[in-house]
């Protein structure tokens, strides 16, 4: 049995800045996870980005070397303490989902795109419904994109608990080429592995020759 080709990965490797911008996105994350970090050596200076506001008041483009200016730093610090910031607030996130979900409907959102992934407990005023799109800008150092659809809703109710979890896959939706794909594997036109061992513009140029044929 000849072996399966490994699957060239597609990996989304953030700038500083644009991890910078994530964090801009979503200030409230940054103020728990301050909240909860007193001891940690960004904390002075994730401080100061939130009483700057992150510099949101400022319509050109502000750099790293600015910002490591501004806070009498040198930019290989605040790159290196950027990058800290967003990856604990993921930790913390995991950690404690509690603290980021508010008022609303508590849920998990498992997030992809191509071989990229994250999840975020989160709540929202409503729950959104599959094939509905998402945006979501604070995400996009971990996976390369702001826009999503949701793929799947999934409702589990246990000891008189109900958690809600949202499955969103990057990109642009189309549902035809959803309803495509799902026909071709029901009628055993290719095999459900594929979908973990193919890219989807693989997986794609596949359904287009079976229904061209």
């Amino acid at each position: 049995m000849g072996r399966t080709k490994e699957r060239r990965k597609i990996l989304h490797e953030p700038s500083s800045h644009e991890i910078f911008y994530c964090l801009c996105g979503m200030p409230s994350y940054c103020k728990i996870l301050a909240d909860q970090s007193d001891d940690k050596p960004y904390i002075d200076f994730l401080k100061w980005l939130i009483e700057k506001n992150f510099f949101n008041d400022r319509t050109e483009k502000i750099s790293i070397k600015k910002i490591a200016t501004d806070f009498k730093s040198d930019s290989t610090k605040v790159t290196k303490w950027i990058k800290i910031i967003y990856e604990e607030i993921f930790e913390l996130n995991f950690d404690k989902p509690e603290l980021f979900q508010g008022d609303g409907i508590r849920l998990s959102m498992y997030i992809r795109h191509y071989d990229n992934g994250c999840t975020i407990y989160t709540s929202l005023p409503v729950l959104p419904r599959e094939f509905e799109t998402i945006r979501f800008p604070f995400v996009k150092g971990k996976v390369g994109t702001d826009q999503f659809w949701v793929k799947k809703v999934e409702h589990q109710i246990e000891d008189d608990i109900a958690t809600v979890t949202l499955w969103l896959d990057g990109g642009t939706l189309n549902k035809y080429r959803e309803f495509a794909l799902d026909k071709a594997l029901f009628q055993g036109w290719i095999h459900f592995m594929d979908i973990y061992d193919k890219h989807s513009f693989e997986l794609d140029d596949e359904i287009k020759k079976i229904y061209k044929n």
